[in-house]
């Protein structure tokens, strides 16, 4: 390591050290402004010295304004130049690594740039991150070799076609997220797609509108995460995830991000947030202090919308209605249910503090067919699962971890949970399971059906509704695997932190005085059950949610409804509040107000 960079490095890990002590939300902006800087240069510290830094170590010279000729060779040998291929994913390193050096670099990388736009064809794909990805590029693109005829790019379109379809698509996508919310929401494997592109956007675009719609969607989408965001992960439920991500939830490529604008979680050195760390973007103080200020406990509301349907539904984009329970501790949130996404959507779970790299507890029925897949994708019904285990490879695994079912529901009230099932026979898997980490401090199985979990401060309690056996496999990492029959089914969930019950036997003791009362019958599965914070719930598959008597009515459920943010359905409209401090954005306008 050169010792100018040594010299970096150490300072960067001061400056961190020094600030560590300081609660995030006491932070002045000066010193939320080093801290951040210091994140930055520490990710891509690496890039100074890795054997091959490849691409995103040239976009790091180049944004730097240093060390150019190795830059270009870095760009001009990398595999985006040599040999293209990735689709979407070729697109937006490629053209973040342009633009960060176009005025710095040699004739000779420009031309070889420039040629690649012109004779590689990516393909669109057919998922939100992949057309987020696909048009941010393409309309930057278009816009940085302006007036050129259609022989002159891989689609055989001009650079003005290119450039107003690009356009269309993003104000399009922009206008639909802010009025019926996002399809692929929340998903802590997929947010780096949306970040990056709007961060490449907001740095680049020429046309003022559109910087300044990169802007707010990167506000838009960092708050989203910032409510639902516990010490580095993402609270779900999800539009989707991969495992194991899903029981070990810092290899979602959130953390990253949590960590460089949150500041929250271990340093991360990874290339996806490169481009990010390299834009003038800052992240809104307003967005960090509410990411890092769990002294009270909350509840946030949220509405998102299905994928778009294409057979077998009634409705293009039904309403995906979120809830979670964010404390100090732990976080527990919930999607209602149902088939919401293909393939990868994670119902609900715990997320705490405790206990990495298994932080999370959870339940699925681990449903699969070739009519879910054919609700959302064009192919022929009966070619789409063989497609998509290709790539997918857990989808029609009765064993796996992540995914929907048309025969599941939940209601939850703050940190209390029901989920119910009502599964017909002849389903492809004819069991529901449940995750527990093999390093919970305590498991017990309690005789009242109570399973009793204590993860650090955090306890956890599940009720069986049907029986089950435990398992430990090699493929779930030695973790516990609760697995029940029953094809009527469901569970209750209670999470409370030392702080909110006491004693972890305190706790359990009021799990004992709090039996749900259930039916369960083929189209007559049902639930009625007080909480242990008294509050009486009652749910009847799949939709009959009353809380004390009152019917929980969810076509009210705002966008956004929270201590700190609040959106209406239909509004393209957001306020973020913090202790007296207001971000408005009004994307009709295309306006920031700070109050």
């Amino acid at each position: 390591m050169k010792q100018s960079s040594l010299f970096l490095t150490i300072a960067c890990m001061l400056l961190l050290a020094s600030l560590i002590h300081t609660p995030a939300s006491a932070q002045t902006s000066d010193e939320y402004e080093k801290a951040y800087l210091a994140r930055a240069q520490r990710l891509n510290s690496y890039l100074d010295t890795a054997a091959n830094p490849g691409i995103y170590g040239a976009a790091y010279r180049y944004a730097m304004k240093k060390d150019l000729r190795k830059a270009d060779s870095l760009f001009l040998n990398c595999d985006q130049i040599m040999n293209p291929k990735g689709d979407m994913f070729w697109m937006f390193p490629v053209i973040g690594t342009y633009l960060n050096g176009k005025d710095l670099m040699s004739a000779d990388v420009k031309a070889a740039v420039r040629n690649t736009w012109k004779t590689y064809a990516p393909y669109r794909g057919d998922t939100e991150n992949h057309w987020a990805m696909y048009y941010a590029s393409l309309y930057l693109a278009a816009e940085q070799w302006p007036d050129l005829p259609g022989s002159e790019w891989f689609n055989g379109k001009t650079s003005d076609e290119n450039r107003i379809e690009a356009k269309e698509y993003l104000i399009h996508w922009t206008k639909v997220t802010t009025t019926i919310g996002q399809g692929e929401f929340d998903s802590p494997d997929y947010f780096p797609e949306y970040a990056i592109s709007m961060s490449l956007l907001a740095q680049f675009a020429k046309d003022p509108d559109m910087r300044k719609r990169g802007e707010m969607m990167l506000d838009y989408i960092y708050l989203d995460a910032a409510v639902d965001h516990l010490a580095g992960m993402y609270v779900g439920g999800y539009s989707r995830i991969y495992q194991p991500a899903v029981f070990k939830p810092f290899l979602s490529g959130f953390t990253g991000f949590a960590w460089l604008y949150f500041g929250t979680g271990d340093p991360y050195t990874g290339g996806w947030a490169v481009l990010s760390s390299l834009s003038p973007y800052r992240l809104p103080k307003i967005i960090y202090d509410i990411a890092n200020d769990r002294s009270k406990p909350f509840v946030n509301k949220e509405r998102k919308r299905v994928r778009n349907v294409i057979r077998y539904g009634t409705e293009k984009n039904p309403p995906v209605n979120k809830i979670s329970y964010i404390t100090k501790d732990y976080g527990i949130g919930s999607l209602d249910g149902g088939l919401q996404q293909p393939i990868q959507i994670h119902t609900w779970s715990v997320r705490y503090t405790f206990g990495k790299p298994y932080s999370t507890i959870f339940g699925l029925h681990p449903y699969w067919s070739g009519k879910e897949l054919a609700m959302f994708f064009p192919e022929e019904q009966k070619t789409m699962i063989a497609d998509v285990t290709g790539s997918k490879t857990t989808y029609n695994s009765e064993d796996k971890w992540t995914g929907g079912s048309p025969f599941e529901r939940t209601f939850q009230h703050k940190n209390s949970l029901i989920v119910l099932y009502d599964i017909e026979p002849g389903t492809t898997t004819e069991h529901i399971d449940g995750f527990f980490p093999k390093n919970l401090e305590l498991r017990l199985i309690d005789p009242t059906g109570w399973i009793m979990c204590k993860a650090g401060d955090t306890y956890v309690g599940w009720y069986a509704l049907q029986p089950g056996e435990w398992s430990q496999k090699k493929e779930d990492e030695d973790n516990y695997r609760f697995r029940s029959h029953k094809l009527q089914n469901g569970y209750v969930i209670e999470v409370r932190s030392k702080d909110e019950a006491g004693s972890f036997e305190k706790f359990c003791e009021q799990l004992r005085a709090h039996i749900p009362s259930s039916t369960l019958v083929p189209g007559k599965v049902s639930v009625a059950y007080r909480t242990l914070g008294n509050d009486k719930m009652f749910f009847g598959f799949p939709g009959t949610r009353t809380l004390n008597g009152k019917t929980v009515d969810l076509t009210k459920q705002k966008l956004f409804d929270s201590p700190f943010a609040q959106a209406d359905v239909g509004s393209e409209a957001l306020t973020i509040t913090y202790k007296g401090q207001k971000r408005m954005l009004d994307f009709k306008k295309l306006t920031v107000t700070d109050k």
